[in-house]
């Protein structure tokens, strides 16, 4: 019950520092501490994992269950839909603050009318280069069909990804309330964000991306086949951040899986890889990634530099990364300060590479798939803590990695090792 205790905790700590931190812990002390919570749940976890406390036995399929767990999880996030429909009335023009759901919007809109969408937005002064992925516009189709608005499409999707969660769940030898607890979670996140950073979640779809997230994380947790290729391909064709953790699942998987498991999954994740990207986009247009890129640098670079007169970079004033530590430290201009920025976190996740497979090496008796949940976690985490240029709805797809390990631990803690 303890450690039950310690890990909800953590978790919302990590929830209020991501939303409202700044308040308690300031600009400067803000990041610290989420970077202390955040990895104290991945070290945990791992003790956890390693010790053989972790239940990872088999269950045995039930109907009933899958059925009530679908509900049960589709339910926890309908209780977010009151809040939320107030935050769309209280923010109808999200276009006036960020450039994000225009973009967005933009490529959807384009698309469904017949033509290629990747081209600036001209009726912005700065005309920003749409850098998104297909699976991060495409579902917007649910919205349009169903008529409402478009940051609906997140919120179905987090219904949809948390009853898929629940699913699992259900089957699970766990308690009712440590059941429903977790089911919560990822309804926590969501009201977090209301309550304390409404407009964040308001200009913003990352929603969409924190259920492709659970998904894939309940897949590869659950050891499922199905939704570990369908996880991959929803996360690698909406954001490229989980790419850096890829040579490792594929290093460990590679040993772990049945080779005919690993070619079904490899060769589905690229051939959706080329008829949802590849095809249709990048071999119309090769430029489309690196003007994206270019543009994305362009921006971290303008944040770095501020606004207004003197100028301000907004960016840091949040508290939830460490960029406002490296802008002090770092030598150069704003664009060389950038660079180095991202020349350490790149480093850092080659380095998070080698030490997860060492690791996972020395402790090979670790039960894998919570062990690439755990790995997964950390490379979001420290890629985002790292990145020269991070907005508060980013961390969404941390939170609910965050989640989904937290609903292991209470979930399927036991005091004695498990039997594997």
């Amino acid at each position: 019950m303890k450690k039950k205790a310690i890990v909800l905790s953590l978790f919302l700590l990590q929830c209020y520092c991501v939303t409202g931190g700044r308040t308690v812990f300031g600009m400067d002390g803000n990041p610290v501490v989420l970077l202390l919570s955040s990895l104290f749940i991945a070290i945990l976890f791992i003790s956890l994992l390693r010790k053989g406390k972790l239940e990872t036995g088999s269950y045995k399929s039930d109907p009933g269950k899958k059925a009530i767990g679908f509900a049960a999880g589709v339910a926890a996030i309908g209780i977010c839909i009151p809040a939320f429909s107030n935050l769309l009335s209280a923010y109808p023009n999200p276009g006036e603050i960020s450039d994000v759901l225009p973009q967005i919007d933009a490529l959807y809109t384009r698309y469904a009318s017949g033509k290629f969408p990747y081209y600036p937005l001209e009726e912005f002064d700065w005309k920003p280069y749409p850098v998104y992925m297909p699976l991060n516009w495409l579902p917007l189709a649910i919205s349009y069909y169903l008529k409402t608005d478009i940051r609906w499409t997140g919120i179905i999707a987090m219904a949809i990804a948390n009853g898929i969660w629940g699913i699992f769940l259900w089957q699970r030898d766990a308690t009712l309330v440590t059941k429903l607890i977790s089911l919560l979670m990822p309804a926590i996140i969501i009201l977090s964000f209301i309550g304390f950073s409404g407009m964040d979640i308001a200009v913003s779809l990352e929603t969409l991306i924190a259920a492709y997230y659970i998904i894939l994380a309940i897949g590869i947790a659950n050891n499922n086949l199905l939704l570990i290729t369908i996880g991959l391909i929803l996360c690698l064709l909406s954001r490229y951040t989980m790419v850096f953790w890829l040579p490792l699942f594929g290093i460990i998987g590679f040993q772990q899986m049945a080779l005919k498991k690993n070619i079904i999954m490899w060769l589905s994740v690229l051939a959706a890889i080329l008829v949802i990207y590849i095809i249709p986009f990048y071999l119309k247009d090769p430029s489309i990634l690196q003007q994206g890129i270019a543009y994305h640098n362009k921006c971290a670079v303008s944040e770095w530099t501020g606004h207004g007169n003197p100028p301000i970079a907004y960016i840091f004033s949040a508290g939830i990364y460490l960029g406002s530590y490296f802008k002090t430290i770092l030598p150069g201009d704003n664009a060389t300060q950038v660079f180095i920025m991202r020349s350490i976190q790149g480093l850092l996740m080659a380095v998070l590479n080698v030490w997860g497979i060492w690791y996972y090496r020395k402790h090979n008796g670790m039960y894998y798939p919570y062990y690439l949940v755990v790995m997964l976690y950390l490379f979001v985490l420290l890629f985002y803590l790292f990145s020269p240029m991070l907005f508060k709805y980013y961390h969404i797809v941390t939170l609910s990695l965050s989640a989904v390990l937290c609903s292991i631990m209470i979930t399927q803690y036991q005091p004695e090792p498990s039997i594997k």
